[in-house]
């Protein structure tokens, strides 16, 4: 069928149909709910803690962790089309499927620090008080009806504060997932430089770097067409502008930085030795942070997991769930957690 008889085709179709189309793309897209924590100590402060929920009730949920520079609904979130997103794909397996803004990314507050000026308070958000972010969204899930099982998929530099959160609360979580972790070996590009409380990013040149040309052979797109078609415009749009910086400018925390160059040398927030629970480490083969032999090392470090599993997916860089392979990596981290599910 050519193009245009496609377009004679749908230009026909009864306005009924039409509507209930685009009915049924908002209802998907609204799946979302959206709840705020309040944070102890912290006035006026909250964290977003963004949920789809399966059709049936469910005992068992998945919280998503972020990177370092984007949050939720950009990530484990982004929606390539009304409800085609990571969330929504272990939604329908028949989770409870929730994704947690930092202080700082995303819905959740920006700390006072983050309105002032760059060099005027310490870096914001590092892996310890993310981890107590990550309790609080934890302690959420524990409380709702009938939950029995959570399981922590984090990726990047979230895979830092994520294994801290797990290391420190034996019997809170039933895995965990870390996707592209930061492993150790790699050159600190910032040591002996000081780190301001934020750092200035545009939304054009983090998608830039999300294409990882210097890393893909020439000619190589591994993003999805719809990351291309909308991503950078969506970041932007989430990120709140302060009055007097230039057009376009983000302010993105720099505590996950700070964190990323200590665990270049070996510097963990936790001992590797206190988790107790199931580990899968899943990587891209053009990932810049971690490769085989930085794996199987790193995964060598936590002596006391019962079950570890290791798996690098081919055409994938740091950034697989904005990728094509993307519907691989959702399968695999499934397959995971189910097998986990099973386990007494």
């Amino acid at each position: 069928m050519s193009l245009r008889r496609r377009r004679y085709h749908r230009a026909f179709l009864p306005r009924c149909v039409i509507l209930m189309m685009a009915m049924f793309a908002f209802t998907v897209a609204a799946l979302f709910k959206t709840t705020y924590l309040p944070v102890p100590g912290s006035p006026g402060q909250r964290l977003a803690l963004h949920c789809i929920a399966p059709e049936r009730p469910t005992h068992k949920s998945v919280l998503f962790i972020h990177g370092a520079s984007f949050p939720t609904r950009l990530a484990a979130g982004y929606e390539f089309s009304p409800g085609d997103s990571w969330m929504g794909f272990m939604a329908r397996q028949g989770f409870l499927a929730c994704g947690l803004d930092f202080l700082g990314f995303g819905e959740s507050s920006r700390p006072p620090a983050m309105l002032g000026a760059a060099d005027a308070a310490a870096p914001v958000t590092r892996a310890a008080e993310a981890a107590d972010e990550i309790a609080l969204a934890v302690d959420y899930l524990q409380k709702q009806p009938g939950m029995k099982t959570i399981h922590l998929v984090a990726h990047s530099w979230g895979t830092i504060p994520a294994t801290a959160f797990a290391a420190s609360h034996p019997g809170a979580l039933k895995s965990l997932t870390l996707f592209g972790p930061i492993v150790p070996g790699r050159p600190d590009d910032d040591a002996g430089s000081e780190h301001p409380a934020w750092f200035a990013l545009t939304a054009q040149e983090r998608l830039e770097q999300l294409r990882f040309k210097k890393v893909l052979p020439a000619g190589k797109q591994l993003l999805d067409p719809a990351v291309e078609k909308r991503w950078a415009a969506q970041f932007e749009a989430s990120v709140p502008h302060v009055t007097g910086d230039k057009p376009g400018v983000l302010r993105i925390p720099e505590g996950p930085n700070v964190d990323i160059s200590a665990v270049g040398t070996g510097a963990y927030p936790y001992d590797p030795k206190a988790l107790k629970l199931p580990l899968f480490v899943v990587y891209g083969n053009y990932d810049v942070v971690v490769n085989d032999s930085g794996a199987k090392a790193f995964l060598a470090r936590f002596s006391a997991s019962p079950l570890k599993w290791q798996l690098r997916l081919d055409d994938g860089t740091h950034v697989m769930h904005l990728e094509k392979i993307r519907r691989s990596l959702y399968a695999s981290v499934n397959a995971f957690i189910s097998a986990t599910e099973l386990a007494p």
